[in-house]
């Protein structure tokens, strides 16, 4: 069947299940994480919020929930205490102020406590000063973020978006109001519904309020047409609430972008009116909102009631979910035209006191409103004006003052153009050139002051005086204030103007210059951090690259705080901007009540501290440094008395949040290399494992082998026979004793618990005692050591190191043929290159065998890598010798190095032989000591004390004692 394409779209029932139940899976995640918010919502009091809200406490109470009341307020009404009754009640916290008692609710025995439900009534509610937080719903997002579910009340006039349409026309206006965020994304609203009349009749019957208030409250708020007409708000907004929950489950529609919104931010005492009309356009045309902030290129500060109003403006406009900007520029309605053109929006809104007409001069030039300008520069976005229904407070009259304010600056700069004009006027007119050029002089003299000059005083002082000076110097008659002839007017006027519009412009040009500058470096400095960021290689050198690049930025010292990957709150690092203005000690910046505020932060994932509602004491701006899901760190800006502006605050949010995504790059990149390593030894025990099952079964096999025939048959067999198979099971357990131990050794340097336990050990008596532990087939070869110095010392763990030498020398036993010389020798490498040092003691194994081909030598210290003689030795090796004694040697902080034997060395020129040697740090000994150890050996040996420093060579022979293994 066709359809109309005027016809509406209805909903595919497949698509809206599973969008409902995405949407429930999602409520089910997020629970885990996030309490719940119940808001019980009504247009006045008395409709029976709390009532309504204690009822349902109850119910949740019968079926098992853990139910706490938070804070009911006081109410005269027995009913409604009565349902108290059975209830569970945390005590309130008494505040003083002002020589009285308040009662507010506590939310850190409320955290502590942490039932399953807790009652939290009015959370519109401002807090008295010195609560952590300024507003009570601040401390039900604080409840809702630690998983406690939470019941609350709230009226509708209390909604921001609703506070002008509720004044309008109630002639009330309401100050305790909340973001409409907090309504918007509740878990739940229950309307609490009562007809007007009702009402009126329990008020009048004194259930709500005593005589004198309730009289009062008739004779103002609680008339029959104010109740129908919040009434009538509260069910179109709770309908508007279901209508937006509607859309976000089922998600927009392709194509359907909605109309963004754009809104002028200013000081003005209407702008908030204009601001929430804005905010509710938005909401109604399902776009987003921007707020724009512009900044005047004359450089002149607010005056303290402005810069407090602007500010003001800005968090309304924040906590109604606007995105701030910031532009720059003196014509209010090209700088929005502009930024709308650049980006999607479709609405803009303005106030009607920033559409009034403005004159150049009082009286004079009248300009077209900033309304209609709009409309013909943004041809694409439609205006609004809002009737904001305030007298616009007087804004640009101090900020006109302080463009005119003059300096010393301004008066030198007029006073040596108009000096340096008249002199060389002087001088052009003795030489009889014209009037026009001495008035193109004074021109060019106005023009080149107003580079230096500070403020628009200048104009205003250069320009008349460059006309008097002018007319008195060089318009006849001279010397006098008078001028003859029909054109000296015109030619004044026009020296006046000229120099008048000519010195203003410069002046604003160079000061949009210097605006476009500052603006310049703020973005190069963000520019610099992505780039500094991204060199970072690791945590610490990050978050010290940001705080510098904050201190570039703002000026200011900053602390930061490392928030580890389990939650916890590391010490802070503390990085001065070297200013001397600031007013702050160092100590005080991380004392215990500062870290308190930064350890909320970190928690909570909100900012505190100055200039916030949360924590509003602290010395710093608390902001936390967020990667994707978690809070890495937390950033304390030290704030002057003026808050930051909406350019810097937006740039200091980016540098935080490139930040922490670094933060958890480089923790992503840990933990992958982590993993990677965890790899790396799992791979590396399977070949140790697969190693083992296969180079085991060749002793074992032989030894059980030997066994049996020893059992079986041992009577049958010859002396020499039985002691050859005697020397086999010896060996062959002698190897598996050696595999074992490199087993171990490996096993403990891969799991990272070899703690090594250096001394200064003589480096000859370590090798001696290694030669009582080699191979038996070590007695077929010669073994010798060579020793330079016999007090030669080295810091080294003795028992590892003569493993080393053990693997080294069997290695070579394994790879030489028999009766090949075999030598370890030892000797001072050289003094330490720093006086006091000792230097290093080389180590060398050499053989006279048939050498190792080069291409060979960088892989023989690769585990599991075996040489390519054919040597049944060889072939049953694991490979894990070379590569243990080069792990040992490096955690000593040594080298291991392979060559072949020198030439002149050589025993036969087809066998280039091998030396592996290896460098431990040495260990000096007293000289004294040394000369009374050789003058005591020589006079037991009967030498000459000169010749006793010069130790025998020992050779090892196959009949040697300790030989064998």
């Amino acid at each position: 069947m066709e359809t109309s394409s005027t016809e509406p779209i209805r909903p595919n029932p497949d698509k809206l299940l599973r969008a409902i139940s995405a949407d429930a899976g999602a409520c089910a995640c997020d629970n885990e994480q996030r309490g719940r918010l119940k808001i019980f919502f009504g247009y006045a009091a008395g409709v029976g919020k709390t009532y309504a809200m204690l009822e349902a406490a109850h119910v949740a109470k019968d079926h098992g929930r853990d139910v706490v009341v938070g804070y009911i307020e006081p109410h005269t009404r027995p009913d409604t205490l009565a349902l108290l009754d059975g209830l569970e009640q945390l005590p309130v916290r008494e505040m003083p102020y002002k020589g009285i008692s308040l009662r507010e609710f506590d939310v850190d025995a409320a955290l502590a406590r942490k039932p399953g439900l807790i009652l939290v009534d009015e959370l519109a509610h401002t807090n008295a000063p010195g609560s952590r937080h300024a507003k009570r719903y601040r401390d039900v997002e604080e409840l809702l973020h630690a998983g406690i579910d939470v019941f609350t009340t709230v009226n509708v006039q209390h909604l921001e978006s609703l506070n002008d349409k509720v004044s309008a026309t109630t002639e009330v206006v309401v100050q305790e109001r909340i973001p409409d965020r907090i309504f918007d994304y509740a878990s739940s609203v229950e309307l609490v519904d009562l007809d007007p009349d009702d009402l009126l009749e329990r008020l009048e019957g004194g259930k709500i309020y005593g005589a004198e208030r309730a009289e009062t409250a008739l004779a103002n708020f609680f008339s029959k047409k104010n109740l129908a007409y919040l009434r009538e708000l509260a069910l179109r907004r709770t309908a508007d609430r279901l209508n937006r929950n509607l859309e976000r489950g089922l998600g927009r529609a392709a194509g359907d972008a909605g109309d963004d919104v754009l809104v002028h931010v200013s000081p003005s005492a209407g702008n908030a009116t204009v601001i929430r009309a804005a905010a509710r356009l938005a909401a109604a045309y399902r776009g987003t909102l921007t707020a724009l902030v512009m900044e005047p290129v004359d450089d002149q500060k607010l005056s303290e009631e402005d810069a407090r109003a602007l500010h003001a403006n800005v968090e309304l406009a924040e906590e109604l979910g606007a995105h701030v900007v910031t532009v720059y520029g003196g014509d209010l309605a090209l700088q929005i035209a502009q930024y709308a053109l650049s980006g999607t929006i479709s609405k803009i809104v303005i106030g009607s006191s920033e559409n009034q007409r403005k004159r150049a001069l009082p009286n004079l030039f009248p300009r077209e409103s900033v309304g209609s300008r709009l409309a013909k520069l943004s041809c694409t976005a439609d205006v609004v004006v809002i009737a904001d229904r305030h007298e616009a407070r007087p804004t640009s009259g101090p900020r006109l003052a302080t463009r005119f304010k003059p300096t010393r600056t301004d008066f030198a700069a007029a006073f040596l153009a108009l000096l340096g004009a008249t002199v060389l006027g002087l001088a052009f007119h003795e030489a009889g050139l014209a009037g026009s050029t001495i008035l193109a002089v004074y021109l060019v003299a106005v023009l080149l002051g107003s580079l230096k000059a500070d403020s628009f005083f200048y104009s205003i002082v250069a320009s008349p005086l460059a006309v008097i000076l002018f007319n008195y110097f060089f318009q006849t008659p001279r010397f006098t204030l008078t001028a003859y002839g029909l054109n000296y007017p015109f030619t004044f006027a026009f020296l006046f103007v000229t120099s008048a519009v000519v010195s203003s412009l410069t002046i604003r040009t160079r000061r949009e210059a210097q605006m476009n500058a500052r603006k310049a470096y703020r973005t190069e400095v963000l520019l610099e951090t992505e780039h500094r960021l991204q060199e970072a290689n690791d945590v610490d050198s990050i978050l010290s690259t940001t705080a510098e690049q904050v201190i570039k930025l703002l000026r200011t010292t900053v602390v930061i705080y490392q928030v580890s990957p389990s939650g916890r709150l590391l010490d802070p690092s503390l990085f001065s901007s070297g200013n001397p203005d600031e007013d702050v000690t160092m100590t005080s910046l991380v004392s215990d009540d500062e870290r308190a505020v930064a350890a909320w932060v970190a928690g909570n994932n909100k900012r505190a501290g100055t200039g916030t509602g949360t924590l509003m004491n602290a010395r710093c701006l608390y902001l936390p440094i967020r990667g994707k899901d978690t809070v890495v760190g937390v950033a304390g800006i030290v704030l002057a008395d003026e808050d930051l502006d909406a350019f810097e605050k937006n740039l200091l949010l980016v540098m935080l949040d490139e930040c922490g995504q670094a933060v958890e790059r480089e923790r992503s990149a840990e933990d992958a290399h982590r993993i990677r390593l965890q790899a790396e030894q799992e791979s590396l025990r399977a070949n140790l494992l697969r190693s083992i099952s296969h180079d085991l079964r060749t002793p074992l096999t032989s030894i059980s082998g030997d066994a049996s025939i020893l059992l079986s048959s041992a009577d049958a067999l010859t002396d020499d026979k039985k002691r050859a198979i005697y020397t086999d099971i010896y060996e062959d357990a002698l190897w598996l004793v050696n595999l074992v131990e490199n087993l171990l050794v490996v096993t403990r340097l891969d799991n990272g618990t070899m703690a090594l336990k250096t001394e200064p050990e003589l480096v000859e008596d370590v090798i001696r005692e290694a030669f009582h532990h080699l191979n038996r087939k070590a007695a077929l070869h010669e073994l010798r050591v060579q020793v330079d110095d016999p007090l030669l010392m080295a810091q080294m763990d003795g028992r590892l190191i003569m493993q080393v030498i053990i693997n080294l020398v069997n290695n070579a036993v394994t790879y030489t043929p028999e009766g090949s010389r075999i030598t370890v020798s030892a000797r001072r490498a050289g003094r330490g290159q720093r006086p006091g040092t000792a230097g290093l003691v080389a180590v060398s194994v050499a053989d006279d065998g048939p050498g190792i081909a080069p291409a060979d030598r960088t892989e023989i210290f690769t585990m599991f890598y075996k040489g390519k003689n054919v040597g049944s030795d060889a072939r049953r090796g694991m490979g894990l010798g070379l590569a243990l004694c080069k792990s040992i040697v490096e955690i000593h902080g040594g080298t291991i190095a392979v060559d072949a034997l020198p030439e002149s060395k050589r025993t036969s020129p087809d066998r280039p032989g091998t030396v592996i040697t290896f460098t431990l740090p040495a260990v000096e000994y007293e000289a004294n000591h040394a000369e009374a150890e050789q003058r005591a050996t020589a006079a037991t040996e009967g030498r000459p004390a000169a010749d006793a420093a010069r130790p025998p060579e020992t050779t090892r022979t196959p009949n040697d004692e300790g030989g064998g293994a």
